[in-house]
């Protein structure tokens, strides 16, 4: 779900247009796009804090992927992990001040907590398996992640990163959790014989997660559907299917009803990303060569171009 700091007006998303990818940002309204970094390194998953104040993305200027903060006009640049082994998929904490992320550090791909101002990063996974981070709840209790290592292992799981629980989810082959504005539900993607689809996880009753959860499926197709993306009131998913061949952003209602087609082209449209106040969608389209940023309202009209140039463009967060 989108945070950025102006509900339809700020875009942050990367761009390779000076030869290699840099975090940059864009005026949805104006068109004006601004690098906020300026150097040889791969700098990639961009994304607003809580508020809109700074923008964390990995870079491998340092020799491998670390995790960065700096603010949106390319000031104040801190690095925040300094260690042997890429940190990946940085994730803001609800009220801003920490990040989850994973690391390889030690081999296998852990889940790590750091201060946003600092200091040593707290390992909080220690299961041995490759584990990917997926979203915190909005109350800030749980992490989910997935697992894609062993049988025993495999599936979603929930950590408490400030406490002990652990909580498994599911044993399947799950992937790309990501958790309601409203904390009821997490939405992920199933793979199974081959083929992807969509589920939501959701809790019994007013209990906790630990008393129990159901399990809803909501798209049944051949082909795969991918991307889930909540509304910010949490009553529509935005998400990628390749239902017609090529990649298209559908939207539907949390049970799965009303699923309805907002691209439509013969190139692959990718990357759904909900703006703050729910009346947009950006996206990522190749439909001109190269893929670039676009934005349209979230039933599919008044589609827009955001950015034109001859290189890639992506990672859209709002």
């Amino acid at each position: 779900m989108a945070c950025g700091p102006e509900a339809g007006s700020r875009l942050v998303f990367v761009s390779a247009v000076d030869g290699d990818p840099e975090i940059m940002v864009v005026d949805t309204q104006s068109g004006e796009a601004s690098p906020i970094t300026h150097n040889n390194a791969l700098d990639l998953d961009p994304r607003w804090s809580p508020g809109g104040k700074k923008i964390v993305y990995v870079s491998d200027q340092g020799g491998d992927m670390e995790i960065n903060v700096i603010d949106p006009d390319g000031e104040a640049v801190s690095r925040l992990t300094h260690y042997g082994g890429d940190d990946l998929y940085p994730r803001w904490s609800p009220d801003g001040r920490h990040l989850a992320f994973i690391s390889k550090q030690e081999g296998s791909p852990g889940l790590y907590l750091v201060d946003v101002q600092g200091g040593p990063a707290t390992k909080i996974t220690s299961n041995g398996n490759a584990n990917i981070l997926g979203d915190w709840s909005p109350n800030g209790e749980w992490l989910v992640y997935y697992s894609e290592g062993d049988a025993d292992n495999r599936g979603l799981w929930l950590r408490n990163p400030y406490g002990v629980d652990v909580v498994r989810l599911t044993t399947g082959n799950d992937q790309d959790p990501a958790w309601s504005p409203d904390g009821k539900n997490i939405a992920f993607v199933r793979r199974d014989d081959g083929n992807a689809d969509l589920f939501i996880l959701g809790k019994v009753g007013n209990g906790s997660w630990q008393d129990g959860f159901e399990v809803t499926r909501l798209t049944r197709h051949a082909a795969d559907d991918l991307s889930p993306d909540w509304s910010p009131d949490a009553r529509r998913i935005a998400f990628v299917s390749f239902r017609t061949g090529t990649a298209d952003i559908y939207s539907m209602l949390v049970d799965g009803s009303k699923q309805r087609r907002l691209t439509n082209n013969e190139v692959d449209d990718l990357a759904p990303d909900w703006s703050s106040d729910g009346r947009q969608i950006a996206f990522v389209s190749s439909l001109y060569g190269q893929s670039e940023i676009f934005v349209m309202n979230a039933d599919g009209s008044r589609q827009r171009r955001i950015t034109n140039n001859t290189a890639e463009d992506f990672s859209p967060n709002w």
